[in-house]
């Protein structure tokens, strides 16, 4: 199949990009001598530039001092194209954790050398705070700060691809959440404190630089939430409404 010529271009800019030999903040010619090398039309190149800036690869400026300049490649970006591809197929939540429980409990045991007492300090932290938002009813911000403990971990990786993966997964799996409506005040009272008390005995292990046990904490802590959101969704999908606190006192 023959490639249209503005997909022709945006490809070969493409490659020049990613190769290093237009890096970061590199600026292109302008319009009139990219038509010229090009050998192009203004349509056509703007036709390439326009994929490439939605690939986040470029940004396009109007007006006097506008053009196209390069620009990184942000993980945000990556992961609002990869969850609109994760939406568009007919994703679950076990799907969600299958990958979990692989690779949480690998980036527990790589990072459990590797975190100093400010690290080990801000996951304790957040820890407590999960624990205060459940006690006051707060559910969202709770839900947003155990994912932020495992982003946390995730921030002291070595491993650049492992800390996107595991940081893609657990923002997706806020979006399955809300998108679902799946509301974890659903759910016993008692299973919610089940993260915390994980938390806590992860941070134990962190400490001692006991990586293996943190591996297994970790994955039990993901079977764990794994049945924890099974439940919420099988009560969410029998219509149970979230429980008002203010009848058990």
């Amino acid at each position: 199949m023959i490639q249209k010529r503005s997909d022709q271009i945006a490809e070969g800019l493409r490659q020049r990009i990613l190769s290093g030999e237009l890096p970061p903040g590199a600026r292109l010619e302008n319009e009139s001598a990219l038509t010229a090398r090009l050998s192009t039309s203004k349509w056509t190149l703007r036709e390439a530039l326009k994929s490439l800036e939605t690939q986040g690869l470029v940004r396009i400026r109007s007006g006097p001092g506008g053009g196209a300049s390069i620009t990184e490649v942000s993980a945000d970006t990556a992961n609002e194209l990869l969850w609109n591809f994760c939406f568009s197929r007919d994703l679950s939540i076990p799907d969600i954790y299958a990958l979990r429980k692989l690779l949480e409990p690998a980036l527990a045991r790589q990072v459990t050398p590797l975190l100093d007492e400010e690290a080990l300090a801000r996951l304790s932290a957040t820890a407590g705070r999960c624990c205060s938002y459940r006690r006051e009813g707060r559910g969202v911000a709770e839900r947003e700060d155990e994912i932020n403990f495992h982003n946390l971990l995730a921030a002291a990786s070595p491993n650049p691809l492992l800390r996107f993966l595991i940081e893609f997964l657990n923002g997706l799996l806020l979006k399955v959440v809300a998108a679902q409506h799946l509301d974890p005040a659903l759910a016993d009272i008692d299973l919610n404190y089940y993260g915390h008390d994980y938390h806590l005995e992860l941070i134990e292990a962190f400490r001692a630089r006991d990586a293996e046990r943190a591996a297994r904490l970790m994955y039990e802590h993901m079977e764990a939430a794994e049945d924890y959101m099974a439940e919420v969704a099988a009560l969410a999908e029998r219509g149970v409404s979230p429980r008002d606190d203010s009848e058990d006192s």
